[in-house]
């Protein structure tokens, strides 16, 4: 007899409106796609790095689009079976959407990154194996993550495709009882019992394989997170050879058992009474291997657990040392603290005045100046105009000489008049620096300037800089510049100074305005008459937006600081970082287990110029960056710019950090945690107890014979606040990165920056000073605590400002402490606080002085770096066993200072300040008829 087939439901004809349509959406698709393409790709042209982009646009378009279509053709394939039974109508509004949704799906899960992708296959390797597979770490780096993630989106599909089928083949089944004539539904369902069957197997594939990758994964497990970091004893000789094996076999077994019955589907199916039912007995191969692999996960963590209980536990401190010490070699490798110098410092129990005048370098270079203060004085007195501001000043040096530095900035959404011209096209650009040394104050207490004011003017060591304008900073506005219309570079007089961008890195407007009118919802770059056919469109203008943008696969440090470069332009430092998670037995430290400054970033402040330069060629992550985009990176690095090389804090605060545990290198010494570290702690601010953070310092190192710029930061015992370690890093051209580790000795004390502070607390007539400040309308704020090696011994320095309790205050500084051998001392300046420490260290211990009735309000703070000048309105000193008294010259020169300020005072109409200052002046002429052989003067 022979049967014939029902005629299919569905035409294969596709009506015409979804046709249309879907033509439409796919013609948008793509017309949007190419349009932010072509304008990102010419962005990056204009940013000098177009290549970069396009080698990652094109992977990256691969990919996706090629994901997003695939899909499509499976979604379109997955509800095919549906076609048999739903009529022309109701079929349409299941496979279309199945193709949508298969195109967003593939659309997005197949978005990959193109530079792991590609250092997939083209990277170096680390030169360094793991201790347990003895791979190379570019395996785990860079191939192993991917692996997993390939075949986790594999078995993914897989699985939402089976759901599918599993679907259609439930349609079918039921069918059975609905019709009698579909003769063919038997042979219908056995097929989409395959398919069914062939997907489930192929997931479990996947599965098999993310199993065997899970050995590996389970040597980056953060082991206990106390002393071990990856994989013990049980992990190591239990679970990754022999369980995870089990493991992966049992999958395999249950993945081949349901692929070999995808081939013979009649094991499961069966034909009873002209239908097709389900044979449950066919499966038992299947759910015996799924409950074998259920039972070993139960046995390897019961059996896991006894060994860890009964004999690992018991026996800790000898059976996990060998993999203790994997974690401590892995992890100072990793963080790069294998290679820092530890070298013994036992400081003198005495400080000459020879050993003051040898490193009177590091003395002038010492920062009395506190660096947040200075932040706010800049703004307050260099920013003129509300629209200009200062960052964070950082530190740098010129010539040997230490200096604060900060860029002034625009902030145009407080420029008084908000319109589109004033935003875009005339205030496009701060205006130069404002500098200063970190050891000078004028006779008001307020930072000595080396560059400042508008027009730009500065003086040595500071070079003269050619273009103050500052285009590219923390601006995060895009402007049209040069324009028919002047930009504004400062104020003068009734008018302003202005002049046109003429640096070459910004987008042309001509050739581009209908991407620009389009990107940016505007017509006014057709309709404006102020854009010329030089006008271009700078964008990215903040600097670490630019930067990101152009190399994404980097990790940025976020402490970027001004320069003067050999041209006299402006230019940011940034520092750039290669990373990875992906290293067994390393523990982790800002928020990465390898991670390596090897890259500076410079950014021209005028012209928007990006430049990447390799300092750690060594990096083996950074030789395959250069290898997969060699036109981003050089290596040859200008003196000019080498000269303002800086370790990074952040990084530098991290290896400290580390050192707290891993300067432990013996796993026993490790285990037991003999010799814990803590980072020292300061009293900052008003009274605030806080972590010491690093600070930048030029100082002559001990056993050293020139002053380098370091960066330093300081140990003390675990809950303890004594003094054993000082971690320095380099940063000088040639030394640059050097690290090492001042060991002080163990059985002799000295003393730590707590203890330091809490002595200045402890000082009658300091204490009682800062307490009177503190009660007349002021408050006194302390800076960073100072430790400076002179000689071969070490002194604690802190300065002291004063701050008027009014909105807007500027911080002045009122005194500098000298903390040294259980000694404190109290001054005007460091000069005279080193004075009086030299006077009691020969035996001439300085008189006490009872505190005045307030703080200078104008008299002179001396300015000499770290010198020996005095003189001040007020208390001369204070210190242990008293205050430095002042000479005949000294006070007659506060009186002559505060009689001034008095007369200065008088005429501003401030007689509450007048007030004070004469009080003072008639404390100093008392003290000064007190004087042997003077006489006191009279005013005028």
């Amino acid at each position: 007899m022979i049967v014939r087939k029902t005629k299919r439901l569905v035409p294969r004809r596709v009506p015409r409106g979804i046709r249309v349509l879907a033509g439409v959406v796919l013609l948008l698709l793509i017309g949007h796609v190419w349009f932010h393409r072509l304008y990102d790709l010419r962005l990056h042209v204009a940013l000098g790095y177009g290549d970069v982009y396009s080698k990652n646009m094109v992977f990256e378009l691969c990919t996706r689009w090629g994901g997003a279509l695939l899909y499509a053709l499976l979604g379109a394939w997955a509800v095919r079976p549906f076609s048999e039974h739903l009529p022309r109508w109701a079929y349409a509004l299941v496979r279309w959407p199945a193709v949508a949704v298969g195109f967003v799906l593939g659309y997005a899960v197949w978005y990959l990154n193109a530079t792991d992708w590609m250092l997939f296959f083209q990277h170096q390797p680390f030169g360094r194996v793991d201790p347990l597979f003895h791979l190379d770490l570019a395996f785990f780096v860079y191939q192993l993550p991917l692996c997993v993630g390939l075949a986790g989106r594999l078995a993914g599909t897989l699985l939402l495709l089976a759901a599918v089928r599993m679907a259609a083949l439930a349609v079918s089944l039921g069918m059975q009882r609905l019709t009698i004539s579909r003769v063919d539904l038997p042979a219908v369902i056995r097929r989409e019992a395959r398919v069914v069957l062939a997907l489930i197997g192929g997931a479990l594939v996947c599965f098999t394989a993310i199993s065997w990758f899970a050995r590996y994964l389970a040597e980056l497990q953060e082991g206990n997170g106390s002393f071990l970091f990856g994989p013990g004893f049980v992990s190591a000789r239990l679970s990754i050879p022999v369980f995870s094996v089990v493991h992966t076999l049992l999958l395999a077994v249950a993945a081949v058992l349901v692929l070999w019955l995808a081939v013979r589907v009649d094991r499961v199916l069966q034909l009873r009474d002209g239908m097709v039912v389900l044979r449950w007995r066919g499966f038992r191969p299947v759910w015996w291997a799924f409950s074998g692999y259920v039972g070993s996960l139960v046995v390897t963590g019961i059996i896991g657990g006894l060994t860890e209980a009964l004999y690992v536990h018991p026996n800790q401190n000898t059976v996990e040392l060998p993999y203790i010490q994997r974690t401590i070699d892995m992890t100072r490798w990793a963080i790069g603290i294998d290679h820092v110098d530890q070298k013994p410092f036992t400081p003198a129990p005495a400080l000459t005045r020879a050993a003051v005048d040898k490193d009177k370098p590091t003395l002038d270079n010492a920062r009395i100046n506190d660096q947040g203060q200075t932040t706010d004085i800049y703004n307050q007195l260099q920013s003129f105009k509300s629209y200009f501001h200062f960052d964070q000043v950082s530190v740098d040096r010129y010539d040997g000489q230490e200096v604060y530095v900060g860029a002034r900035q625009m902030d145009v959404d407080k420029v008084p008049v908000q319109t589109w011209i004033n935003r875009t096209l005339v205030y496009t650009h701060g205006y130069g620096l404002a500098a200063s040394p970190v050891n000078q104050v004028d006779q008001d207490g307020l930072p000595a300037m080396l560059a400042k004011d508008t027009p730009q003017e500065t003086q040595a060591p500071l070079p003269a800089i050619t273009r103050p304008e500052i285009y590219f900073g923390r601006m995060n506005t895009d402007v049209i510049a040069p324009s028919r219309e002047p930009e504004f570079d400062y104020p003068v007089g009734s008018s302003d100074h202005t002049s046109h961008y003429q640096g070459g890195y910004g987008l042309p407007v001509q050739g581009n305005r209908w991407m620009l009118a389009i990107a940016n919802r505007s017509l006014r770059f057709y309709t404006s008459d102020q854009i010329t056919p030089q006008s271009l469109y700078l964008f990215d203008r903040d600097i670490y937006q630019r930067v990101q943008d152009i190399a994404p696969f980097l990790r940025y440090d976020q402490d970027a600081y001004p320069f003067i470069d050999g041209q006299g332009h402006i230019e940011w430092m940034l520092d750039a970082y290669t990373s990875s998670n992906h290293i067994p037995y390393a523990q982790h430290f800002l928020g990465a287990a390898y991670i390596r400054n090897s890259v500076k970033v410079t950014i021209d402040a005028y012209t928007g110029k990006v430049t990447y330069y390799v300092v750690d060629p060594s990096d083996p992550m950074i030789q395959s960056l250069m290898r997969l985009y060699p036109t981003l990176f050089t290596t040859r690095v200008p003196a000019d710019v080498a000269a303002h090389f800086r370790y990074p804090q952040d990084l530098f605060q991290a290896q400290a950090e580390a050192l707290t545990r891993y300067h432990m290198t013996d796993a026993a010494s490790f285990y037991n945690q003999e010799d814990l570290w803590a980072i020292a702690t300061q009293i900052y601010q008003q009274n605030e107890k806080q972590v010491r953070p690093p600070v930048y310092q030029m100082v002559r190192m001990p056993g050293e014979t020139a002053p380098h710029f370091v960066l330093s930061a300081l140990f003390t015992p675990a809950n303890k606040d004594n003094l054993n370690g000082w971690f320095v890093a380099d940063n000088e051209p040639g030394r640059y990165g050097h690290l090492t580790v001042y060991q002080f000795p163990q059985s002799t004390l000295v003393f730590g920056p707590m203890q330091a502070e809490n002595q200045i607390d402890a000082d009658p007539g300091i204490s009682s000073q800062l307490s009177l400040w503190n009660q007349q309308g002021s408050h006194v704020v302390r800076g960073d605590l100072l430790l400076l090696p002179v000689g071969d011994t070490i002194l604690y320095v802190e300065p002291v400002y004063l701050v008027a309790n009014r909105e807007n205050s500027l911080p002045q500084l009122a005194r500098v402490i000298v903390n040294y051998n259980k000694q404190v001392f109290m001054d005007n300046s460091l000069g005279a606080a080193l004075q009086d420490l030299l006077q009691a260290q020969n035996g001439n211990q300085p008189a006490p002085n009872a505190p005045s009735g307030g703080a200078g309000t104008g008299g002179g703070i001396g300015t000499g770096g770290g010198g020996t000048d005095a003189g001040g309105p007020g208390e001369s000193g204070a210190g242990s066993g008293g205050a430095a008294g002042s000479n005949t010259a000294q006070l007659a020169q506060q009186a002559s200072q505060l009689l001034r300020q008095y007369e200065a005072d008088t005429a501003k109409g401030d007689f509450e300040a007048a007030g004070k200052d004469l009080k003072q002046l008639e404390a100093v002429l008392a003290r000064l008829a007190g004087q042997p052989g003077s006489r006191p003067s009279s005013g005028r």
